[in-house]
């Protein structure tokens, strides 16, 4: 698929629409148990009663943050989460979301609706689906040790 292509492909034509939220005093085996229950491995923590997406909590998160560090399951969300974890809106191409991903050698993004309030998240499967020949120049940028990674070939630079 090619670069222009790419960019006729938003966001939420391939990001996974069901999103489940968690708040930041939710414990980790509570979140644990919801990602299981809804089989995903990530999860936007928002402002309760508010609905501002704080950041994003990963099952790796949890494995290397409250698990391997032997703390407790009842351990808030809020003191091993990414706090400001990176975002994309709905109406973004793919390249964008893509260019963000390989920028930050992350797999997902938390998609956001006009009011800042979590529509979705979009991930590496999700952009590999659309373009596999996209999802494997992310995979590449997310997998090198060097800490500066090139731009991807037709993308624009991202702001934060």
């Amino acid at each position: 698929m090619a670069a222009h292509e790419d960019r006729a492909i938003r966001v939420r034509d391939v990001m996974s629409k069901q999103v489940f939220t968690v708040s930041p005093s939710d414990t980790a085996q509570s979140v644990a148990r919801l990602m299981e229950e809804a089989g995903v491995g990530a999860l936007p923590v928002e402002a309760p009663g508010v609905g501002t997406i704080l950041g994003i909590v990963t099952d790796r998160d949890i494995l290397a943050s409250v698990v391997a560090q032997g703390l407790s399951t009842s351990t808030a969300v809020f003191e091993f989460m990414t706090v400001s974890a990176e975002s994309c809106e709905e109406d973004d191409s793919i390249l964008l979301a893509a260019q963000k991903m390989h920028d930050y050698k992350i797999r997902r993004l938390v998609v956001v609706d006009e009011n800042k309030h979590a529509a979705g998240i979009i991930s590496l499967a999700d952009i590999t689906r659309a373009s596999p020949e996209l999802g494997g120049l992310v995979l590449g940028g997310i997998s090198r040790q060097v800490h500066q990674s090139p731009p991807l070939e037709g993308a624009s630079t991202c702001r934060a």
